[in-house]
């Protein structure tokens, strides 16, 4: 009988490790479900969870041990170390097992949480604001020309229907799309902010952006000075003087609206057209969905865009619209859980100076994993327009989806952060959470002379 014991506990020894790891794993159950338990017997049980735990790691250890030296005096070295091995792996199990336990409780970490003051970034590093944005105000829209014709011009065939079927669905989408909406009349656009700028694959540097703008033209009204009238499915204009680059193009739609295209960019006509044909199939796509159910509830989700994405954690979308020097653009996604009021402070760095304040009502749901949109600033008649703490927050329309930080002399860089806080609704400023700060170099805008 002895033998046996011995036989059973040195040269077998992988039962009884895995006995002790099978008695570890149940003395942690209560520990991380504690609700299994009745609360009068939760008293009686987890003080005693952490003492079997360390006495099966020990009792394990233990038997290890007499298993190696038992086999080491022998001169049975290779038993001796696989016997070692094999508990490694055991215990190893073990522990993936307890893992994926604690993972499923959910459990909060034991050790004591430092408190952060300086929330998600903790440095003064300053970030090119560059990270583009996908919210349906978004003045720059990428593109991929290398899958078009340089011959003749994108058949528009969304643009055309909604010209010629629904033309003042198309004009009043048009007016209110924080896209479009807030483009300059003016005939040189693009030189102005608030326009579209389309935006291929940089190779070895951008090699020119397409701007792109609406505009209405009554009968008896001229098109723009130095734009050129074409129409889907045609040939591209050539210019007089320089036959290997296009004009500026007034696209014409079978009616009042004409779609203003302008190459900024390298003189290689292939390339500019390849552009231009990218711009108008991806502007026209864009409308696909209001050309194929032209409503007004179809304009309006357009307008809206995708309210929410998957995250739950704050985050902060900032861009400078091509070509738009010192002109931005901003999203918040968060999803505070309660009602209440979203801040963006954007400070000056040196001075501590707040520079804008922007306030908007929060979006939320009960949902943890859902963060919702609020575009800076926002374009809907609900939005709450900043104070005007400098001359900056009065150069540009009301509810216009873009806007200026300080202004000056153009490519004048200067550190800014910008803090989001959110205030439950009935408390005051003193109660602010703050979520997130970031901090980024911009640049003053130089608003245009007055003529």
């Amino acid at each position: 009988m002895r033998k046996a014991l011995v036989r059973f506990t040195a040269e077998s020894a992988w039962i009884p490790h895995s006995l002790c790891g099978l008695l570890a794993l149940t003395a942690c159950i209560p520990l991380l479900w504690p609700q299994l338990l009745d609360s009068s017997l939760q008293g009686l049980v987890k003080p005693y969870a952490g003492p079997v735990i360390l006495g099966a790691i020990i009792a394990s250890a233990i038997l290890l041990g007499i298993s190696c030296v038992r086999y080491l005096l022998r001169m049975q070295n290779l038993r001796a170390l696989w016997q070692l091995v094999a508990w490694g792996i055991q215990w190893g199990l073990v522990v993936l097992i307890f893992i994926q336990m604690a993972i499923e409780a959910d459990v909060a970490s034991p050790y004591e949480q430092e408190e952060v003051s300086q929330p998600i970034q903790q440095t003064a590093t300053l970030h090119s604001p560059t990270e583009k944005l996908t919210g349906p105000s978004v003045l720059t829209i990428p593109i991929e020309p290398d899958s078009y014709s340089a011959d003749t011009i994108e058949a528009a065939a969304n643009l055309v229907k909604l010209e010629r079927e629904h033309e003042e669905l198309l004009a009043k989408f048009l007016s209110t799309s924080g896209r479009w909406g807030f483009a300059s009349n003016d005939d040189t656009f693009y030189t102005k902010p608030g326009h579209v700028v389309l935006v291929p694959p940089a190779t070895g540097g951008i090699p020119g952006t397409v701007h792109a703008s609406f505009r209405s033209v009554t009968e008896g009204e001229r098109i723009p000075a130095g734009f050129v009238v074409a129409t889907p499915g045609s040939a591209f204009p050539e210019l007089e003087d320089a036959a290997n680059s296009v004009p500026d193009i007034a696209l014409e739609l079978s009616g009042k609206h004409y779609l203003l295209l302008a190459w900024r960019g390298t003189k290689h006509r292939e390339t500019a057209c390849k552009a231009l044909n990218a711009a108008i199939a991806a502007i026209d796509a864009r409308l696909q969905q209001l050309a194929d159910t032209p409503t007004q509830e179809t304009a309006n989700m357009l307008c809206a865009g995708k309210r929410s994405i998957r995250g739950n954690k704050p985050e902060l979308r900032v861009s400078e619209p091509n070509g738009q020097y010192g002109v931005y653009q901003a999203a918040v996604y968060a999803n505070p859980g309660q009602a209440g009021t979203l801040l963006l402070i954007i400070r000056d760095i040196e001075s501590g100076k707040s520079l804008r304040v922007f306030s908007f009502p929060a979006q939320h749901s009960d949902n943890p994993d859902e963060l919702f949109r609020h575009d800076i600033p926002g374009t809907t008649e609900s939005w709450m327009r900043d104070s005007a703490i400098t001359p900056a927050a009065t150069i540009f329309p009301q509810r216009a989806p873009f806007f200026a930080i300080c202004l000056g002399k153009s490519h004048h860089y200067f550190g800014v952060s910008f803090e989001v806080q959110f205030v439950p609704t009935g408390a005051d400023s003193s109660q602010a959470q703050l979520l997130l700060r970031r901090n980024y170099t911009v640049q003053a805008y130089e608003s245009t002379p007055a003529e």
